[in-house]
């Protein structure tokens, strides 16, 4: 017979000290999260996998069964067990994965992004004895949503439980923080890279050849590109604040020093496409010109935008739920960027995404202490849609 699964805080605080930084194998605390879930009667697979760094990961797909017969296609849960960087931690209360609880509030990192969600979801399901479940209970959790999602890749491609969750359309919820506020719509993540190649030689000679000044005019074009971004309804879509794809440029220059000439010049394009804007598109206008400009490029597969239809019946029962007018659209990017064959993703979960990522990151004890009602209420409410 299976122990209770320990009390909220305790929990919440097991996760978090289980130091999962992206960089590094998240094997430690996927093994914690799998015996949490069997503890709740899942029968859980683990899948090793490489991120697009190369590094070693592990996730999780997890499946309860009703013990009763059920035509219910159920409801699923997705998320990560990975957090971002420590580089920079601030915090008077805390050591990163300390979770210390201070001023009702639990500090460390991955306590808002996002291991309170998953100690709350996972408490919201102890609470629904399986004799209760109308229908199948799916739990997800990958290991690399901040450096690149090949996890939630890897589910959509090759994982038979969610192929069953597709041909069911069941409906399904993305945990991460929107401070229990339903959202429907989030912006992606595009990534192209443009590379200028030079000659490094003594910068006091005439042998190098500097590979920024070919690199220039593609700089320039992108500024009067993103002047059209800033200012063309096409390439906006209001539903979002801000209501542009925030393009972002990096530079890169090697070698990086103001003797040598620079040998190899990169620019790194970021955009943030959104739902009915032509990003594909503008991707492939960015391709053509630096081709124009003979210039070297590595274009990125995309991050889709997530856009679930509001008149969905899975969003409309959730905001009834929650007492909620409309859904929201965020601009971060999640795993549902790969999942999105569901027809009814949603995105909800504890905590406030301005508190993500801060070198003092924290969630709200009562944020965790409501996702786990608001959990419980969508897990039983969803599967009788």
């Amino acid at each position: 017979m299976h122990s209770p699964i320990p009390d909220l805080i305790e929990l919440t605080q097991t996760l978090v000290q289980a130091d999962s930084v992206t960089t590094q194998p998240n094997h430690q605390v996927s093994a914690v999260c799998a015996e949490f879930l069997e503890d709740l009667g899942f029968k859980v697979q683990d899948v090793i996998y490489k991120d697009l760094h190369g590094v070693l990961k592990t996730r999780l797909e997890a499946i309860r069964h009703p013990i009763k017969t059920s035509e219910s296609a159920g409801v699923g849960y997705f998320c990560h067990n990975d957090v971002v960087p420590i580089e920079g931690w601030n915090c008077k209360h805390s050591e990163p994965f300390d979770a210390c609880v201070a001023e009702d509030k639990m500090w460390g990192r991955g306590t808002c992004d996002m291991k309170g969600s998953i100690a709350t979801a996972m408490k919201a399901i102890e609470r629904i004895p399986s004799e209760e479940q109308q229908g199948p209970l799916y739990f997800f959790i990958t290991g690399d949503e901040e450096c690149g999602m090949a996890g939630a890749s890897g589910i959509a491609l090759e994982s038979d439980l969610f192929d069953q969750m597709v041909r069911a359309q069941t409906p399904a919820i993305i945990g991460e923080p929107t401070s229990l506020e339903l959202v429907h719509a989030h912006k992606g993540v595009c990534h192209l890279e443009v590379e200028s190649r030079g000659v490094a030689a003594h910068s006091s000679t005439a042998d190098g050849e500097n590979a920024n000044w070919t690199l220039i005019p593609f700089l320039a074009w992108l500024g009067e590109l993103n002047e059209r971004l800033e200012t063309e309804a096409k390439f906006q879509n209001r539903t979002f604040n801000p209501q542009t794809m925030t393009m972002n440029v990096v530079l890169e220059n090697e070698p990086q020093a103001s003797n040598i000439t620079v040998g190899v010049a990169k620019a790194h394009v970021f955009l943030r496409p959104m739902a009915e804007t032509p990003w594909p598109e503008l991707c492939e206008e960015i391709a053509l010109k630096a081709e124009e400009l003979q210039l070297i490029l590595r274009q990125f597969p995309p991050l889709r935008p997530l856009n679930t239809a509001p008149e969905q019946p899975g969003v409309q029962a959730t905001l009834d739920l929650l007492g909620q007018t409309v859904a929201n659209a965020v601009c971060y990017a999640t795993d549902g960027c790969f999942l999105q064959a569901l027809k009814q993703l949603l995105v909800l979960g504890p905590g406030s995404i301005e508190q993500a990522h801060r070198p003092d990151e924290f969630i709200e004890l009562t944020q965790l202490e409501r996702g786990v009602e608001v959990f419980e209420r969508v897990f039983r409410r969803l599967p009788q849609l």
